[in-house]
């Protein structure tokens, strides 16, 4: 059965932006588009203000101010090479790697077995994390698919990966789980 991993950067252009600033930990942040349009990028504080992807900045300026969310232009020379150095470390876990976007990228990990999986995943997020300073997802499944819903739905979960191999965990996440939220599947929000 075929088994796929997909690693997922969290908040991945603010996380960027923390990497360099320790002070931005706790704090609400926000990534602008080109031309500082809108928020492309938001940390969970910023969307529990009620920050909405792709909302314009004119209409979250005072927001910003009074809740004092540190607000950046979008640096993609930076989001480049932070997604290289993960890719890099992702090199050691698995022989192939397919670059989904700028933050995410599936591993096959067909040769683990199925029991090992997740303390696979959570050794790669680990290390992730040391190695580069990003927090990451892991979800894993059988297909690309259900890689990516177990990577959204970990999401929520304190280890951040979640393995949907097995049909059963595939129907418990599924009949839970509004399948609109996942990126690139559902409707984009």
């Amino acid at each position: 059965m075929t088994a796929l991993a997909l690693i997922d950067g969290n908040s991945f252009y603010c996380s960027c932006e923390r990497v360099f600033d320790a002070k931005l930990e706790r704090r609400p942040v926000i990534v602008l588009s080109n031309n500082d349009g809108c928020a492309v990028a938001r940390t969970s504080e910023a969307k529990a203000l009620g920050i909405k992807m792709g909302q314009p900045m004119f209409q979250i300026r005072d927001l910003c101010r009074e809740n004092k969310v540190a607000v950046f232009s979008s640096n993609y020379a930076l989001y480049g090479d932070m997604s290289r150095r993960m890719n890099s470390v992702y090199e050691g876990f698995s022989p192939d790697i397919e670059i989904y976007s700028i933050d995410e990228s599936f591993l096959d990990v067909e040769a683990i077995a199925s029991g090992h999986r997740t303390e696979w995943a959570s050794d790669l997020r680990a290390t992730t994390r040391q190695w580069t300073g990003i927090p990451c997802s892991v979800g894993i499944g059988p297909t690309k698919t259900l890689a990516k819903l177990a990577n959204k739905a970990s999401k929520k979960l304190p280890g951040g990966v979640l393995d949907l191999s097995d049909p059963a965990e595939q129907t418990r996440v599924m009949a839970d789980f509004p399948i609109g939220d996942v990126w690139g599947i559902g409707r984009a929000s």
